[in-house]
């Protein structure tokens, strides 16, 4: 009976080993992160003078799903000062110029000793759309506390990582 060597096993990667990084700040205590889409949209086409009756289908606009980002309440004011640069108008009444509230924000895919970056993506251009301060507070739990963030962006690539 044949047997696989260790040089042909192919694991994949879990889902828990993972750092966020929004610009060259680490996020800390990140606990969930939602998934990286894109759609590209179907545009319809049928010409007058078609002798068929089936229409001819083109890409048409490309769409990134938002990222939701989780993380445990800390001393870390990350998520609320940057969600806070575009819904706190108080001390300015114009809005922040494009560079001072969109990131680059990383998402680092370790291995299963959290020895090494396997993946690395970056979100280009994203922004605070949505900012939860704190999670549901009951007398009889014990959850850890919860603030989120909802980021667009406007597409995301991945990077190469050394020795990949």
């Amino acid at each position: 009976m044949a047997r696989f060597s260790d040089a042909a096993k192919r694991d994949p990667y879990r889902n828990f080993n993972f750092r966020i990084k929004f610009g060259t700040e680490l996020v800390a205590a990140c606990r969930k992160m939602s998934a990286l889409d894109v759609t590209v949209h179907m545009t319809p086409f049928r010409a007058g003078d078609s002798v068929t009756s089936v229409e001819e289908k083109s890409p048409g606009r490309t769409a990134y799903g938002d990222v939701t980002f989780e993380a445990g309440v800390t001393d870390n004011h990350l998520f609320e000062t940057w969600a806070n640069q575009l819904a706190d108008l108080n001390d300015r009444p114009v809005r922040l110029p494009d560079n001072q509230f969109r990131r680059e924000v990383t998402i680092e895919v370790m291995d299963i000793d959290r020895i090494s970056v396997v993946r690395t993506y970056v979100l280009h251009r994203a922004w605070v759309t949505k900012y939860t301060a704190m999670s549901d507070l009951a007398g009889d739990g014990n959850d850890v506390i919860i603030e989120s963030v909802v980021m667009v962006h406007e597409g995301f690539t991945r990077e190469p990582n050394a020795g990949a």
